[in-house]
């Protein structure tokens, strides 16, 4: 039985993306998952002993010390002829970070046994070409029973009509992510117009950095019809903010962003998104038409775009047609769920069977 380590931590309270794949894996039954900071925490003598390292988010130090303390780890598993397995998940880290953070990541592609990416653009946006014989490509798998059902009535929560379909938005609420180009194309498109059959905008999760909170309300002013929440949402609690609206929205921003938790996450739970083309949603419209993707050349473009398809997905609601790519969604995420890519992400381990 291998055992596999996983950077930082592959335990549900920390990250689902991790647990879900140590869960599959343990279900061949020829793997032992164990997370780097619970064993660092038992003491550094078996932090070695592990057959496969899964590295994620580590070319992301704060500081030198915590530069120092990651290379040394990488230089040690390279010195003791480990499999790494390096999945890159972001093109840099969402928030400006040190410089020596460059050399984890050139380090990681040179020293990784596999270079595990979620989507197609990954290999020619981070430079990799010269290691693309190791590079293997095995999509984000899904969000199946990750959140429990949830009795919740967010719409009684929020004082929010019946009537009113809810956009939303979920999740971190960080500068990356664009709040302001979404509070901007939401007015634009349906303005403080208070008929109660348009939509609401609810925007939901916790912010960060804290004084971003003040540029948001600023921003949103004194219109009714978004719904400003900041605050972290508990997982029993996801299901019922997600199954609440008519429709998601992440306007991501191009510079950082290559993949999306939030997409699986709704085709999970039936729900179709509203997102610009980054190259995990190239790939997805390639297999199928179940969210609104669009492209954008500047923060003014985007803003335009983006009030389009918002009006689009409510006219799609009002219309029933929005329910077609509901069904698309949830035909997708099946294709492109845990179990259906299996034996994909078993060989990035070097198991051959499943």
């Amino acid at each position: 039985m291998k055992k596999v380590c996983f950077y930082p931590s592959c335990q549900k309270r920390t990250n689902h993306f991790l647990f879900n794949l140590a869960k599959l894996l343990e279900s061949s039954g020829n793997f032992q998952c164990v997370s780097y900071k619970e064993m660092k925490k038992e003491g550094s003598g078996n932090l070695f002993e592990s057959d496969v390292y899964h590295i994620n988010w580590f070319d992301q130090s704060k500081t030198f010390f915590s530069f120092l303390k990651r290379l040394y780890f990488l230089l040690a598993l390279k010195q003791k002829n480990k499999r790494i397995v390096w999945t890159i998940h972001n093109i840099v880290s969402h928030v400006k970070t040190p410089f020596y953070n460059k050399i984890l990541f050139k380090l990681l592609a040179r020293f990784s046994s596999v270079i595990h990416v979620m989507c197609e653009d990954t290999l020619t946006i981070a430079h990799l070409e010269k290691y693309a014989g190791k590079v293997k490509l095995v999509p984000h798998g899904d969000y199946y029973g990750s959140y429990p059902e949830s009795d919740l009535d967010v719409r009684k929560k929020f004082g929010i009509d019946e009537r009113s379909p809810i956009m939303l938005f979920s999740g971190a609420i960080q500068p990356y992510k664009n709040i302001e180009v979404l509070v901007k194309a939401f007015m634009k498109a349906f303005g403080e117009n208070e008929n109660v059959e348009l939509p609401v905008l609810l925007i939901c999760g916790k912010v960060e950095p804290a004084s971003y909170e003040a540029d948001i309300r600023n921003l949103i002013g004194n219109c009714k019809r978004i719904v400003f929440n900041p605050g972290f949402i508990p997982d029993d609690e996801l299901s019922a903010y997600v199954k609440s609206a008519c429709v998601m929205t992440v306007p991501y921003s191009y510079r950082s962003s290559l993949n999306s938790g939030t997409i699986p996450l709704a085709f999970s739970l039936g729900k179709t998104l509203i997102c610009p083309d980054i190259a995990c949603v190239k790939d997805i419209l390639k297999q199928s038409d179940c969210l609104y993707g669009y492209h954008y050349e500047s923060e003014s473009e985007h803003v335009e775009i983006l009030a389009e398809k918002m009006a689009e997905a409510y006219s799609d609601f009002v219309s029933g047609k929005i329910g077609e790519k509901e069904s698309l969604a949830v035909q997708y995420m099946a294709r492109n769920s845990w179990e259906s890519h299996k034996k994909e992400w078993l060989e990035l381990y070097g198991e051959t069977s499943c």
